[in-house]
């Protein structure tokens, strides 16, 4: 009698599990980077939420002053309404939120469009690094 032994292959060779740990890897991998582009999307997102409610409370704010008012609506050294440098704008103040720290400049002009209004350019600009988009809005005052 011949005896011939069946030989079954049990398990998995060395290849095949390295190619299913690279593929494996390469998953995880793609999955981590859409992870850290979101987290870094939603702080911007937030940044700009942030920045947004800044610029509205400070255009209600002069909003509601009257055109007269020289603590806050009187030209001073601008040379026009984009100036945001320091120094040569009309008024420049940091708020703090839970979103970060802004700087909010505005800048006032007496003969935009016409001598009848006063024209106010709001910026509120982000601190942080990464955000470096610049919120604007104009406000016109009339005598």
């Amino acid at each position: 009698m011949d005896f011939k032994r069946k030989i079954y292959k049990k398990g998995f060779t060395l290849v095949e599990i390295l190619v299913a740990i690279v593929i494996l890897g390469l998953g995880v991998l793609a999955v981590s980077q859409m992870t850290v582009l979101g987290l870094r999307t939603s702080r911007v997102i937030n940044t700009q939420i942030y920045a947004r409610d800044v610029l509205n409370r400070t255009y209600e704010f002069l909003q509601g002053l009257p055109s007269s008012d020289t603590a806050y609506l009187k030209w001073r050294s601008s040379l026009n309404l984009d100036d945001t440098i320091p120094g040569s704008c009309d008024y420049n103040v940091y708020e703090t939120t839970r979103g970060g720290r802004f700087r909010v400049v505005w800048n006032v002009d007496d003969s935009v469009p016409d001598f009848r209004f006063k024209t106010v350019r709001i910026h509120v600009i982000p601190r942080q690094l990464q955000v470096r988009k610049v919120l604007r809005a104009d406000l016109i005052k009339r005598y």
